[in-house]
């Protein structure tokens, strides 16, 4: 199931719920259970998720950044835990460590609780569906297909996707920075890579003058928002280093047992990093993926080739598209080093104050702003944006924005008035942002968009911070009468 809430009993979530336990049914009758002992063992499955669920924190008490770090030593689990037995897991594991950050306590608790009170021979059975689970899209066409029923109960897609696209996908899973390799030679040049990084310092010095220019902060805040905001690290196109594939085993006839390979390897990686210094030159996305990130406990941003690519970013296009396409993108992650859950890191990536009270304070109200305005945008007939949970992606949409068009207006075309294509160069910068979140989304998707992802909808992606921002008044000619305007006493302004 894709969250806690889907164990709720609103009619929407108890079709989905039906549809998992089919699914899990099929899967074991897949493996040679009977139909009955198959059900039997579906609806044991389905109490374990659901009592595990219990426990879990909302998707808003997860940002919570202090409250999800919680390091416990090892001796202080042993007794909290005794059915988990924490000490001979982790010498099992051959992993020598005296504490451990528990980021959710309660499921731990829970599960302490359930390793007493639910039989061996269950939790064969739940550990046998969650790898079925798991695998099910690596095995026969029939464990294929079950997923792909579960799958179309939830998101609404229609036709599976092509043999040839599942397996680019598995190779950027698996193999991603293999693959990268080849990618950036064929689709991402030096030359896009530096017009790039001068788009990123560009709107980086854009945003430090509207820190400087701020009202509501104080001076001595201000200086240590800019130290922070020049000790990005920014990552562009690819690693400088690339990750060792050596011991991944892949033959022609071996798909599933490549997969496993692949998989024992990622976690060995993982698991090497235990005791050892962080490695600052370390990506979590792969080239070739269109997405843009930000990592605040190393205070960097990352913005692969995958997303360097129209409509973002043309190396051939003018200004005006790119400051507003890639340019958002830039903002926006930059963005996330200020917003409710990035505040709370220093320059070097630590949990730490650097803010004075009274100035976190006023910080706060405008956060708690942009909460307010996000929760009254309906999106599907009664269903309307969870403004605490996407709060971190709507500030960084807003101010994202904001500082793109600051930066556009410090180019030489941001200056002039000419037009291209009919359309001046501040309408070109705005039209490129609505380029570029163009999608088109089925009702069963937008609702698990809505329920499970910290980001807008694209529409909103677009309408909500443009809203905000007052140039896009000027650029349209927007009037009081359309659906769009907001009073100027509205617009939400934070950096």
């Amino acid at each position: 199931m894709p969250d806690r809430d889907y164990f709720n009993t609103d009619s929407s979530t108890v079709i989905i719920q039906e549809a998992y336990r089919m699914y899990l049914t099929r899967l074991f009758e897949l493996v040679g259970s009977s139909s009955e002992q198959a059900k039997l063992n579906a609806q044991k499955v389905y109490e374990i998720d659901k009592e595990i669920a219990s426990s879990h924190r909302t998707r808003v008490e997860l940002r919570d950044v202090k409250a999800n770090y919680n390091k416990i030593a090892i001796r202080d689990l042993d007794v909290k835990h005794p059915n988990i037995g924490w000490s001979r897991l982790l010498k099992d594991l051959y992993a020598q460590t005296d504490s451990i950050n528990v980021g959710q306590p309660t499921y731990y608790d829970k599960l302490n609780e359930l390793l007493k009170t639910v039989s061996i021979q269950d939790w064969k059975v739940y550990l046998k569906a969650k790898s079925l689970i798991n695998y099910s899209n690596a095995l026969s066409k029939a464990f294929v297909d079950a997923s792909f029923e579960y799958d179309k109960i939830i998101s609404g897609q229609a036709v599976q996707k092509s043999r040839g696209e599942k397996m680019a996908s598995a190779v950027d899973q698996n193999l991603g920075e293999a693959l990268g390799q080849s990618y950036v030679k064929r689709y991402f040049s030096e030359e896009a890579k530096m017009r790039m990084l001068d788009l990123v310092n560009n709107i980086q010095k854009a945003y430090a003058t509207r820190i400087d220019k701020l009202e509501w902060m104080s001076d001595s805040t201000k200086q240590k928002a800019k130290e922070k905001l020049f000790a990005i690290t920014k990552k562009i196109g690819y690693p400088d280093k690339w990750k060792d594939y050596s011991n991944v085993h892949i033959a022609r006839d071996t798909y599933f047992e490549n997969l496993v390979s692949a998989n024992a390897t990622a976690f060995q990686r993982n698991f090497d990093k235990l005791g050892k210094s962080v490695d600052k030159t370390e990506w979590f996305t792969t080239p070739s993926t269109v997405t843009a990130y930000n990592n605040p406990t190393a205070n960097e941003i990352v913005f692969p080739a995958g997303i360097l690519q129209p409509p973002y970013f043309d190396n051939n296009a003018d200004d005006a598209l790119n400051y507003g396409g890639i340019g958002m993108v830039i903002g926006h992650e930059l963005t996330h080093t200020f917003d409710d859950q990035g505040a709370q890191f220093d320059k070097e990536g630590n949990v730490k104050n650097w803010w004075t009270e009274e100035d976190y304070k006023k910080f706060k109200s405008k956060i708690q702003q942009v909460i307010d305005q996000y929760s009254e945008f309906t999106v599907l007939d009664s269903l309307r944006i969870n403004g605490a949970m996407t709060v971190g992606e709507n500030t960084a949409d807003i101010a994202g924005i904001a500082v793109a068009y600051d930066a556009f207006k410090m180019t030489q075309q941001g200056q002039d008035t000419t037009k291209l294509g009919d359309f001046s160069p501040d309408q070109r910068f705005f039209l490129s942002i609505a380029k570029i979140w163009r999608v088109k989304m089925k009702d069963e998707f937008l609702r698990l968009w809505i329920n499970n992802n910290s980001h807008s909808p694209p529409m909103w992606r677009v309408n909500g911070p443009l809203m905000n921002t007052t140039p896009f008044y000027h650029a349209f000619n927007v009037q009081p009468e359309d659906r769009m305007y907001l009073p100027e006493e509205e617009r939400i302004t934070i950096w």
